[in-house]
């Protein structure tokens, strides 16, 4: 493929997968006995949850990227096994059987039937998926007329097959939900509420004979679909009485029972195939002040000797028991009851574990683990019975209030909560934030995200540490150490702390209290460089003028202690040192280096005859403390002030020989060596920031695969700890302190988050549950671990999310950064705009009513209880609005100040901006709002511009809104943006200029752009030109005419595109999404840019083209990314990154495109990425594990990305990095028509996500 050196070229790098889950399926899919995990299934991924019934927590097994969207899943479990497999349906048109390798921890494909061309559309069977309870077949339905059944067959080697589809198509036929009944040993049955639209239209001028469909009255079907397993025929058979309109959902009940609930407004229905059993009708209980309960999903839980419960929750997310007395003499159903059970956030799924745990799919918040305190039987007297009930009049008839129908919510009484598994989904707006605080130079970058389930939540790379005790020390420490005393010791016994300022060593005992040893025997009076124990029983000390041995001798409760001290010559000092239980290498300043080994008899020092002088002084030393298998190390690397590091052997042979040399680009202040069961990998400190690693040769010493990555702006300290998971990891300290550490076969450098110290030392004791960190925080003592307090380490959560509570449903944000030069920091204040359709806000409206002007005062209604409305949620109310503005203090994590706006007032888009016209520096807030907005038909009644002065305090530098105006407007102010000193409002399809007034703002200019449906998103490019994205018509260049006062549209997209958001890359260039999913970069030509800038006048009398803007923009980039985007943002993750453009998914998904630098990495990438499609070949019946890769969907990728559109220009990285889960053997094939290593390849992936990630 030829690449245009002047075109942009993107890498595609998701960060973090859409955490909105599509389905939870509860399953045994390790195949162990009594053991379940739970499925989880996103649009691009599915991830295995494993329980831990003791501590209530979740281990992820694995997560995989589907490279296609997924729409359901389920399990299925072959007779005879006791494993489930994972059956999924997706846009790739086919059904997958996965079953889950506890080798590799993945998912692999056993069987791929396709079933249609693709995956979208409503005739594409994809829509609804169930399996017969009894595992016999497999239904797969559309939303419209088709429908299909697989039987589930096994061949000869026992692998599961699929038999060719039996179709059950209906023309005119709309489904709205399917259910498999469980019949037991008859015939499959599956049950479905349907809609036959062929009597209804949509024109109410229509004849007289067809009728109009009324969604409250108009009845439906419930037809069931019958396998004939004798005839392998399906039969459809109806209901003997249609359905009500307001039929949504199906509960089957177990196989003794039969038949199914049919869910309604406000009530249950049974209906069974038998016809001797007649239906049943069952009221909802329905909570109090609300007119109507609607079941939104279910969960049937078995227990012993055919006793069972329902669990349904409402769309309020109440939960209900639902249990049925059954006669089984008679074979007839006595009575069905429900009572009101708990009240926890709607969820999409719903699972109940036999260890008594439910797990719930929260729609849109974070995920719920609960554990079952009891299971609601003592509300048996305030339950309904179907029994009191003949048909549906006698329920309507039954007012709520007069019967036992009514119910008061109340707090969590059957279930607890054990466990929150933290989500992002879904984002409705996204921003990188920078924290810069006087302790570190280096800014901490999060992106913060509004969730729409009123929210905002910070996303930071990082791993979260629990400090255990901080104490001062009486002078400024440098240095700190930890040993054991003898080595079959389990803990550290004593922590040495060094100063290189004072000259002074202080040693402490650790036990359950840390207090100074008086009988040490070390040097105490010199600055210590290394602790050791060595041998059997001894230890030593290196200090700046020698080497002490002490050896200790137990004898009864007493220790003895003997000392041995080897001197440098005199005037030459030690100034380096590292340690091995059997080995000591020092480096003297000199030059030279000294090189002892341990007597395995008596445990003395035993100096090697020759010493090496070095090339220029020393300034690291390293060789590894922990050589695994082996007994010495092999190799010693040593590094010099020229700018070197140099590997030294130590082998008999050839001690202290220099085997290889590496050139770096400044100083090493630090190097550590660490073992890996690959490899040894040597890293390296270096005193401009950077962390080195690169990889040692175990037979020759060369050193190969640098890898490179910047820290922070002060020298990097390296030293080995030990993480609670029992490995070892790599504390890197700059300007804050990173760990490095090894996850799932790939290396990786993350910050620990809330400390900040200037060195550490591993720590070992029983008393803080294994291992820990000690280390120095100016002139105090820190002890830590690393991982959260509460939930302990996990390696697999190092993207830390703190959430912080809103009011209403977020819309909108926008970040203002203070500068504070006099203590070095930089406050951030974010302003959110907030509101919510269809309830009634209880907060004290303070907008119209004086807002205060006081600095700082605190604006919270403290009269509200919000846990009660956490819980439960506003009051509902039809067309109802509620609203507000919310000023947020990002470093105190606390809400500055609430302004809410009065009832019915919809909040809609929000500016910040400087008047030129105004006096001063001020800065103003506007917000625009609607009065008794609609949907279905959309409508409103009048619309405002509210005007607020920010107000800035000089002492706290926190921020204060004041409240000046309001203006009227004639149409609803969608979106807004500063220019050039003015407001500018898009309106529908007009734009308007406004500026501050003493009573209203004063409007300036209208401009009327007649293809335009409605402006949604605009952007200021600079001078006078901006960019304008439509609902319905993408994204219009406009350039401001100052001689007509008005915009001036001047390019155009060449598509017609839904946008959702846009950003400016530069001033040709934007980039946008759209609600399919899509992601776009378009760019105004070269000469209609200029023309723009230098022959306007010229520019704007040519003839508009096809009824648009005179040009067209050029289409540059072209991505399917399966979520809608909801926000652009340019910048970098880490310190020193590359500038890339972050966005974020309404899923959940955030995301990175790095701009390819150059032709030879935009080629290469290309070819690797095809290659990769070629070896994760999509055709299942060619599959061999030897040959091809796993392609968990059986989607062709290149389709997968250009589903709407080709992929243009955009390189996937979620492909790409597929290379690291292939076999070796893959790797080398694919490496090889590369023309490179596997090691190149790697090495260039991980370039590739550090530059501007993580």
């Amino acid at each position: 493929m030829l690449v245009d050196n002047d075109t942009l070229y993107l890498y595609n790098l998701t960060l973090k997968p859409p955490s909105h889950y599509v389905s939870s399926v509860l399953g045994s899919f390790l195949g162990k006995k009594k053991s379940q995990e739970i499925l989880v299934a996103s649009s691009t991924s599915i991830a295995l949850l494993r329980p831990d019934a003791e501590t209530g927590k979740f281990e992820q097994l694995s997560r995989q990227n589907s490279l296609g969207v997924i729409h359901k899943v389920d399990k299925l479990r072959l007779a005879g096994t006791q494993k489930d497999l994972a059956v999924v349906i997706g846009n790739s048109g086919k059904l997958v059987l996965l079953e889950y390798n506890t080798t590799s921890n993945t998912f692999v494909p056993v069987l791929q039937q396709p079933y249609g061309k693709t995956g979208f559309g409503r005739v594409s069977a994809s829509e609804y998926l169930c399996i017969d309870p009894q595992n016999r077949c497999i239904f797969i339905g559309a939303l419209e007329r088709n429908k299909l059944i697989y039987k589930v067959e096994t061949n000869k080697e026992g692998n599961v097959e699929l038999s060719s589809p039996l179709e059950a198509h209906s023309k005119q036929i709309f489904t709205l939900s399917v259910a498999a009944l469980d019949t037991e040993y008859d015939n499959p049955v599956f049950a479905a509420i349907e809609c036959d639209y062929s009597q209804y239209s949509t024109d109410e001028g229509d004849s007289s004979n067809i009728k109009t469909y009324d969604p409250e009255s108009s009845p439906l079907l419930l037809n069931y679909y019958e396998l004939d397993q004798g005839l392998n025929h399906i039969v459809k058979k109806k209901s003997s009485e249609k359905l009500p309109a307001s039929s949504n959902h199906l509960i089957a009940l177990p196989g003794h029972i039969g038949g199914v609930l049919v869910c309604c407004k406000n009530f249950i229905l049974y209906d069974n195939l038998d016809p001797s059993m007649n239906r049943l009708y069952l009221p909802l209980p329905i909570r109090s002040g609300q007119q109507k309960t609607v079941i939104v999903t279910h969960v049937v839980h078995k227990l012993k000797k055919n006793n069972f419960f329902v669990l349904l929750q409402s769309s309020l997310g109440d939960l209900f028991k639902l249990t049925v007395d059954y006669n089984s003499d008679k074979e007839l159903i006595d009575d069905i009851k429900i009572s009101y059970f708990d009240t926890i956030p709607v969820c999409i799924s719903i699972n109940i574990l036999k260890s008594g745990f439910l797990f719930g799919n929260v729609l849109n918040n974070d995920k719920l683990y609960y554990q079952f305190e009891k299971l609601g039987d003592d509300d048996d007297e305030s339950a309904l019975k179907a029994s009191d009930y003949l048909d549906i009049a006698s329920i309507e008839e039954e007012k709520a209030t007069e019967s036992k129908r009514e119910f008061e919510v109340k707090g969590l009484d059957n279930l607890a909560l054990v466990e929150i598994v933290e989500t992002l989904s879904p984002i409705v707006d996204a921003a990188l934030v920078e924290t810069v605080s006087s302790e570190s130079s280096d800014p901490l970058k999060s992106v913060v995200a509004l969730s729409s389930h009123a929210y905002i939540k910070s996303l930071v790379h990082g791993i979260q540490t629990s400090t255990i005790v901080e104490s001062p020390l009486p002078f400024t420490p440098t240095d700190v150490h930890t040993t054991k005393l003898f080595e079959d010791s389990v803990s550290d016994e004593y922590l040495v702390i060094s100063s290189k300022l004072s000259s002074t060593t202080l040693v402490l005992s650790i036990g359950e209290v840390v207090e100074e040893v008086e009988e040490s025997r070390f040097v105490t009076d010199q600055p210590t460089l290394a602790v050791q124990q060595v041998g059997k029983s001894s230890v030593i000390q290196v200090y700046t003028n020698g080497i002490r041995h002490i050896k200790h001798t137990r004898q009864d409760e007493n220790i003895d202690k003997r000392t041995t001290d080897w001197f440098p010559p005199a005037g030459i000092s030690i100034v380096k040192a590292s340690t091995h239980k059997e080995q000591v290498i020092i480096g003297l300043s000199n030059a030279e280096i000294c090189y002892f080994e341990i007597d395995p008899t008596d445990d003395q020092l035993v100096e090697y005859q020759d010493r090496v002088e070095m090339s220029s002084s020393i300034t690291s030393l390293a060789i590894s403390r922990d050589t695994l298998s082996k007994r010495k190390n092999s190799f010693a690397v040593v590094g010099c002030s020229d700018e070197t590091i140099q590997v030294l052997s130590l082998q008999s042979h050839n001690c202290l020989e220099t085997l290889s040399l590496q050139a770096l680009s400044a100083n090493s202040t630090s190097l550590v060596m660490l073992p890996t069961p690959s490899s040894t990998l040597v890293h390296i400190g270096m005193d401009n920031g950077l962390y080195v690693r690169t990889s040692i040769d175990e037979i020759s010493g060369n050193l190969s695969d640098t890898r490179i990555k910047y820290l922070g702006s002060k020298p990097v300290s390296l030293s080995v700890i030990g993480l609670p998971d029992n490995t070892k990891a790599v504390l890197a300290i700059s300007s804050r302190p990173w760990i490095g550490y090894y996850n799932a076969g790939s290396y990786k450098v993350t910050p620990l988050l809330g400390v900040n110290v200037s060195q550490g030392a591993s720590f070992a004791s029983e008393d803080i549950g294994g291992e820990g960190v000690v280390a120095i925080a100016e002139n105090s003592l820190v002890v830590f671990t690393i991982g959260k307090e509460d939930e302990g380490f996990d390696i697999n959560q190092d993207l830390n999310v703190k959430k912080l509570r809103l009011r209403y449903t977020p819309k909108q944000m926008i970040v203002d950064n203070i500068s504070d030069k006099d203590r070095g920091t930089v406050s951030n204040f974010i302003y959110t705009l907030q509101s919510e359709y269809g309830v009634k806000g209880p907060f004290s409206k303070s907008l119209l009513a004086h807002v205060a002007k006081q600095e700082g005062k605190s604006h919270e209604d403290n009269s509200v209880d919000q846990d009660y409305f956490d819980a439960f949620g506003y009051k509902k109310e039809k067309n109802a609005w509620a609203s507000c503005v919310q000023v947020i203090d990002v470093k105190e994590q606390d809400i500055a100040q609430s302004i809410e706006f009065e009832d019915n007032e919809s909040a809609i888009s929000l500016a910040k901006l400087h008047f030129d016209s105004a006096k001063g520096n001020s800065e103003y807030l506007i917000v625009g709002v609607s009065t008794n907005r609609t949907f279905l038909p959309n409508h409103y009644d009048k619309s405002y511009l509210y005007c607020f002065k920010i107000n800035k305090a000089k002492k706290s530098n926190k921020e204060h809104l004041e409240f000046l105006h309001k203006t009227d407007l004639d149409t609803q102010p969608t979106s807004m943006i500063a220019f050039n000193g003015k407001l500018l409002v898009g309106m529908g399809k007009y734009l308007r200029l406004y500026d501050l007034g003493q009573r209203q703002l004063l409007r300036k200019s209208s401009s009327n752009i007649d293809y335009l449906t409605s402006i949604v998103k605009l952007l200021h490019q600079g001078g006078d030109r901006i960019v304008i994205g439509d609902a319905s018509n993408s994204t219009t260049f406009a350039k401001f005419d100052a001689l007509e006062n008005r915009f001036i549209s001047f390019a155009d997209d060449i598509m017609k595109r839904q946008v959702t958001a846009i950003s400016s890359l530069d001033y040709d260039t934007v980039i946008g999404g759209d609600k399919f999913g899509n992601i776009f970069v378009s760019r105004v030509s070269e000469s209609v840019s200029k023309s723009s800038d230098e022959d306007w006048n010229l520019l704007k009398h040519q003839e508009p083209y096809l009824n648009a803007s005179i040009s067209r923009s050029k289409n540059v980039c072209e991505f399917f990314l399966s979520d809608t985007p909801t926000s652009f943002t340019r910048g970098s993750l880490t310190v020193g990154g590359q500038e890339s453009i972050i966005y974020t998914g309404i899923q959940g998904t955030v995301g990175l495109l790095v701009p390819l630098s150059t032709k030879q990495e935009v080629e290469f990438l290309q070819k690797l990425e095809l290659t990769l499609r070629k070896y994760l070949n999509y055709n299942f019946d060619d599959f061999e594990k030897d040959k091809y890769g796993v392609n968990l969907l059986g989607m062709d990728h290149l389709k997968f990305r250009s589903y709407y559109n080709p992929v243009k220009n955009v390189i996937d990285g979620d492909l790409v990095e597929q290379y690291y889960a292939l076999t070796q053997s893959l790797k080398i094939k694919v490496a090889r028509e590369l023309n490179r290593t596997p090691r190149e390849v790697e090495r260039k992936i991980s370039d590739l996500r550090e530059r501007s990630a993580f």
